[in-house]
């Protein structure tokens, strides 16, 4: 009995289940070999021709997985860590839940957790579950252990359910005893109904063992069964021979779907979590799934696109090239636009290739959209995007050190232009590669004294300092010193407050809250102030050209800016009026607006985990206040009109920089000059040098002049391998190391992020959404323009021919600007803090630009004309905040 020779004695019960978006498949079949008649045949939910179709695309996406893991390329540079880390057995486990940020990693390591599935598939662990020790399962016992299968027996319900709740001790195959209905040890339905409600179960085969009677007697006994959750049910037999077949049958037909489920499972959430758009059409180019990616950036659902061809839902006429490329076995890579479901449209950059699983036969065509955040489509020389790069962790003192070394060199060697520093630290990196450990050692400390902006200033050696002698010493180290002493030689612990006077007014009872004089619409849009897409412009509107009193109150309040300096809310509000009447209201770019803008860039960046974790409370108040007045003041020309016009500014700075030095100290002069004002007035005199400090650096900063030494230096540093081979961050293990948790630790250090952050914030127009892009462009133009104008006017030599009134391209400024300083600066930005968004609308904009300086659309006159009508809409990026 219960063999598939058995003529008389046959039965085979099958229940095969499907879940996909709440769709179940049921398909049960029983079958009588002798009276060769079909006793069940039922479906549920899905058609004929649905169910054919899914089960073909099912069938072969291992194999589509496999093939768009070839097409991504770059997997053989992952580690066998990385791996591992992609690839547990458990599938509450498994890397399906986890968002990747380098889609080809991703696919890679997918790819091999598929195999895993592939090769676990031999894994054969039985569970038996009966209240007998009888011939029946000591004939099922030793047969599967003849068999090599692991068999483990347990007596009881609770027992059971234990076992399918371990993460361990999941079986592959589950024989439930259904023999006795009155059996109180042993209750199989819970036990069907337990196992499946456990969603890493889902693709254990349960077999209930039942008695010939019970087949023979009641067919809704049968149904009840199968509707339980059981695969299959097998009559009793102590036979050896027909459990040989019986479980040779269950490993080469139930186990092997189950697998194969599995994997489809696997490959299905895959595709679910990437962040990349991937479209699969059948022959006749119709689409056969989309994946959620797909449902975010087009704003479709599945069911708007299945079956549909894939031509409706593309914006330009080149669809007919890919297919017929792809028709004759070709492989197609470029740009398309696809339309969104808003009526807007959204540039990709698509990989197209036919998929053929059995051979010469193209059976699927696999679209490949990379993503808009981890890949730029546009012909420009930048910075990769190297972004949480794995490292092989067991070897974090070789392998690990030289994989980050090799990121940090990638992006010095694609800078576009190259300091000497660069040159020699790039020297060393590459003679470390082949170096012994001790050499390397010694070659990261040389790198590390490298990297001290002070490379040429003397510092006293503490053993020739006579310690008796304090005249001495101080006259020596004051003569040695170059400006004022660096107070910030030593890093504050984040835990350490700023040091704060006592005040004679109480913090409570002088606190006011400004916010109740505001408009409900100004309260509103104050209510977006820590989102990317917050309209400035907007707020100008609403405060009449006062936007930074009333989002500096917002963000300094949010911060708790007041409570770090011992000061209250009366004085921040005052001072920030006195610094709003010094930006000048008739300049159409450098006025409050911008610095409203640049203060809310640098209040999101703060906002960011690595950002939090790196800045203390006194940090974050200097940044936000160097955003505030960064360009207090600024006459509208540059500081090259200055010199060449022989203005007082000019002459007072001596030619060098000359409007960040006038804004850092008007800064500090309006602010002391009165007690009413002064925001600074309860801090101790050590923390205010501090500060001031600070602030003055941060506004230096800004300058242009020095744009591509303050990146380098970023790039340097923050790359550094030395800090891989120290000991664990924040208490961390080495397994637990990544780029992300490597966080710069000296002083100069985290001066260089700071100063990042605050030259990002300041020329983050072209990552703005379009319509901002768009208007910061005209304005900045505008002010140029008027530059331009003057320069001509007075017979001054021309900073800027090319910003003429009559023939300037703003498009083309734009993308010159973009391609020279904003792309690989923002790059390597979003590479420390992930900020995915600021790159979506910048490889947005950029492409923008170029639509319009192919179509011809140069002028500035064509530009104003533009920004009264509608422009062309961007979709929203995903993370907005």
């Amino acid at each position: 009995m219960g063999c598939a020779s058995s003529s008389k004695d046959v039965f085979k019960y099958r229940h095969n289940a499907i879940e996909k978006n709440n769709t179940v498949i049921l398909d049960r079949l029983l079958h009588d070999q002798t009276a060769n008649t079909e006793l069940w045949n039922t479906e549920h939910t899905v058609s004929n021709n649905d169910i054919t179709s899914r089960s073909k695309l099912l069938n072969n996406l291992p194999e589509m997985w496999d093939n768009c893991c070839r097409r991504s390329g770059s997997a053989s540079d992952l580690s066998r860590d990385t791996v591992d880390a992609y690839s547990p057995i458990n599938r509450s486990d498994s890397p399906l839940a986890q968002t990747p940020d380098n889609f080809n990693n991703f696919m890679f390591g997918c790819s091999k957790y598929i195999q895993d599935l592939r090769s676990n598939s031999t894994l054969k662990k039985i569970l038996v579950v009966t209240s007998k020790d009888d011939s029946v399962w000591q004939s099922i016992t030793i047969t599967a252990r003849n068999l090599e299968w692991t068999v483990n027996r347990v007596t009881s319900t609770e027992e059971a359910l234990e076992c399918f709740h371990k993460g361990n001790g999941v079986p592959t195959v589950a024989f439930v005893d259904c023999r006795f209905q009155n059996d109180k040890a042993v209750d199989a339905h819970q036990i069907a109904r337990s196992l499946r409600s456990i969603r890493r179960n889902a693709h254990v085969v349960l077999v209930a063992l039942v008695r010939k009677s019970l087949v023979l007697r009641n067919e809704k006994d049968v149904t009840s069964i199968l509707t339980s959750g059981f695969n299959k049910i097998i009559v009793e037999t102590c036979n050896k021979n027909v459990w040989i077949k019986e479980l040779q049958q269950l490993e080469k037909e139930d186990v092997a779907m189950r697998s194969m489920l599995a994997q489809q499972d696997a490959v299905l959430a895959a595709l679910d979590k990437t962040k990349d758009l991937v479209i699969i059409t059948d022959l006749k180019h119709n689409i056969q799934y989309m994946n959620k990616s797909g449902s975010v950036i087009l704003g479709y659902g599945a069911e708007d696109m299945i079956n549909k061809p894939l031509a409706v839902f593309h914006q330009l006429g080149d669809i007919d090239q890919i297919t017929k490329k792809l028709e004759k076995n070709i492989e197609w890579d470029g740009k398309v636009s696809w339309k969104c479901k808003s009526g807007e449209h959204v540039y990709l950059h698509c990989r197209a290739s036919p998929f053929r699983p059995f051979g010469k036969d193209t059976t699927n065509y696999i679209y490949i959209q990379e993503s808009i955040v981890d890949v730029h489509g546009f012909p420009r020389g930048s910075v990769p995007s190297i972004r949480k790069g794995s490292y092989d962790l067991k070897s974090i003192n070789s392998d690990g050190a030289q994989s980050a070394r090799r990121q940090s060199l990638a992006k010095l060697h694609n800078l576009p232009l190259e300091a000497p520093i660069t040159k020699v630290i790039s020297l060393i990196c590459t003679a470390q590669e082949n170096s012994n450990d001790q050499v390397v050692q010694i070659l990261d400390k040389v790198v590390d004294i490298l990297r001290v902006t002070e490379l040429y200033s003397s510092h006293l050696k503490t053993e020739n300092i006579k310690y008796d002698d304090p005249v001495t010493s101080d006259l020596i180290g004051a003569l040695i010193t170059q400006g004022p002493v660096h107070v910030t030689s030593t890093r504050r612990s984040s835990n350490d407050s700023a040091t704060v006077k006592s005040q004679p007014y109480g913090l409570g009872v002088a606190k006011m809250n400004f916010m109740t004089s505001v408009t409900p619409q100004i309260k509103e849009l104050l209510d977006m102030s820590l989102y990317w897409d917050f309209n400035v412009f907007k707020l100008e509107e609403l405060t009449m050209k006062r936007p930074l009193v009333h989002l500096g109150m917002n963000l300094l309040t949010h911060f708790e800016v007041h409570k770090t300096l011992g000061c209250d809310e009366r004085t921040l509000h005052a001072w920030l009026t006195v610094i709003e009447g010094h930006y000048h209201a008739k300049n159409t770019y450098h006025n409050s607006t911008h610095a409203a803008d640049v203060l809310q860039a640098t209040a999101i960046f703060l906002e960011k985990d690595r950002i939090k974790r790196l800045l203390d409370q006194l940090d974050e108040a200097c940044c936000l206040i160097a955003a505030i007045t960064h360009d207090i003041d600024h006459p509208g020309k540059s500081s090259a009109f200055l010199c060449n016009s022989k203005n007082d500014l000019a002459i007072l700075y001596n030619d060098i920089s000359v409007l960040e030095s006038h804004h850092a100290a008007l800064t500090f002069k309006l602010t002391t000059k009165d007690e009413r004002l002064n925001i600074f007035k309860g801090l101790e005199k050590d923390t205010y040098k501090v500060v001031r400090q600070n602030i003055i650096d941060m506004i230096l900063a800004t300058e242009m002049t020095k744009h591509f030494e303050h990146l380098a230096k970023f790039v340097s540093v923050c790359n550094k391998p030395s800090t891989l081979d120290e000991a664990p961050v924040d208490g961390l293990t080495p397994s637990e190391v990544s780029p992300e948790t490597i966080m710069p630790t000296s002083a100069e250090e985290v001066n260089l992020v700071k100063r990042m952050l605050i030259k990002c914030a300041d020329v983050s127009n072209p990552t703005r959404p379009l319509k901002m892009c768009v208007e910061w462009a005209k304005r900045i133009a505008e002010e140029y323009f008027n530059q331009t104008d003057e320069e001509k006017l007075n017979h001054l030599p021309v900073v800027m021919p090319m910003f003429d009134r009559a023939s300037c391209s703003i498009p083309k400024s734009q993308i010159g600007f973009m391609d020279y300083i904003i792309n690989d600066m923002f790059e390597t930005w979003d590479s420390f803090i992930d900020m995915p968004e600021m790159l979506y609308y910048m490889r947005s904009n950029y492409q923008y630009w170029k639509d319009l300086e192919e179509k011809g659309t140069i002028s500035f006159n064509d530009i104003c004309k533009m920004m009264t009508t509608t422009l062309p809409k961007i979709p929203e990026s995903s993370g907005n905040h």
